[in-house]
């Protein structure tokens, strides 16, 4: 297997998905899979919800087209379709959140203990040696899967923020596979979704030739998730694997600092962790004056140069412990940035104030 392969088959995710795309749309309607501006949303009509279910299309057909099912990327795909059904239920129906819940808990379980893929260790984060995580492996691989559904899920508030941040991931995965060796599966998989993912962010954002806005929905943020976590999990294997497992946090970064972030908050007002509100990272760039594609811009390439650092650690070789030190004082400084809002909101105004010419 080579680079000709990977490019092949995404070429063909890319083809596929923009199909789906084209066939679901009628369809979303007819079976209400639909977002209808409400008091939290802002955009026209209804608008179908298939970005997702295209992407993860798009990979299926390339995927079976040309690459094999064996080391547990067959189990994947079961366990990411089933995902992906759930998801587009949801979006239809609003399927109870424990529910779903549970869906992730059990899917995860299967892909994990069916695979025989699943993190090991979180590396020398301490600087005091290697953190073994024994028989609790997969019981930490579920609950990434839960966290990384929830992190993609909650970035999703203006165009093209989650699918940028998906971009992003994958672009860095893809990057670490590719200075490894041995992992061409690996990087076969970032490259097909993220070129799966193309046409879902052509019409996200109305850019030419797309005429008709469509969103990602539960079903596309749970399938960026749940093949987040899985590629992770195969890039931080200890004995042959293409990165440390610090480096997650890195190319992860924003929606992972952006969804503990708003928990901890959520928390200290004595509010379900689950609650949705408008104190996400975008919201406040929305509210200090930035529009929607200025704030897509500013984020992505915070997001883009995160995942550079955690990229430059890897091929440096920066030990552990400083690049996990060095990500916690981000994430606080981050974390403090987003409890006082409020100043920066006031800094920012007065400085988009027009100038007075009288």
């Amino acid at each position: 297997m080579n680079m000709e392969t990977t490019n092949f088959t995404g070429l063909i995710a890319v083809l596929s998905s923009l199909v789906a795309l084209i066939v679901l749309q009628p369809i979303a309607r007819r079976f209400r899979l639909v977002d209808l501006p409400n008091h939290r949303k802002a955009h026209k009509g209804a608008v179908p919800l298939i970005g997702g279910l295209s992407a993860f299309a798009g990979l299926l057909v390339a995927w079976l087209i040309s690459m094999p099912l064996t080391e547990g990327f067959g189990i994947y795909l079961f366990c990411a379709l089933m995902l992906v059904i759930l998801g587009a239920i949801d979006d239809a129906r609003d399927v109870p959140a424990k529910y779903r819940l549970w869906a992730q808990v059990v899917l995860g379980a299967l892909l994990s203990y069916g695979s025989g893929i699943y993190l090991t260790t979180f590396g020398n984060l301490f600087g005091f040696g290697i953190i073994e995580l024994a028989w609790l492996g997969p019981v930490v691989t579920i609950a990434a899967v839960i966290g990384a559904t929830n992190a993609y899920n909650m970035i999703d508030g203006i165009d093209g923020l989650a699918g940028s941040m998906s971009l992003v991931t994958l672009g860095a995965l893809s990057v670490l596979f590719a200075l490894a060796d041995g992992s061409y599966l690996q990087l076969a998989l970032a490259v097909t979704i993220a070129m799966a993912l193309l046409p879902y962010m052509g019409a996200n954002l109305l850019l030419p030739p797309f005429r008709r806005k469509i969103f990602m929905g539960d079903a596309g943020s749970m399938f960026i998730g749940f093949s987040v976590v899985w590629l992770l999990v195969n890039g931080a294997q200890p004995d042959d694997g293409a990165f440390r497992p610090v480096a997650a946090l890195w190319v992860c970064a924003i929606p992972l600092m952006d969804m503990v972030a708003i928990m901890i908050r959520r928390v200290r007002k004595n509010q379900s962790v689950m609650m949705p509100d408008r104190d996400h990272l975008h919201h406040i760039f929305l509210r200090a004056g930035f529009s929607d594609r200025q704030a897509l811009i500013v984020i992505t390439v915070l997001a883009a140069i995160f995942a550079v650092i955690g990229i430059g650690g890897e091929v440096l070789l920066i030990p552990e412990w400083f690049m996990f030190g060095l990500f916690m004082a981000l994430f606080v400084a981050y974390n403090l940035a987003l409890r006082h809002a409020w100043r920066l909101l006031v800094i920012f105004r007065k400085s988009y104030e027009p100038v007075d010419q009288n």
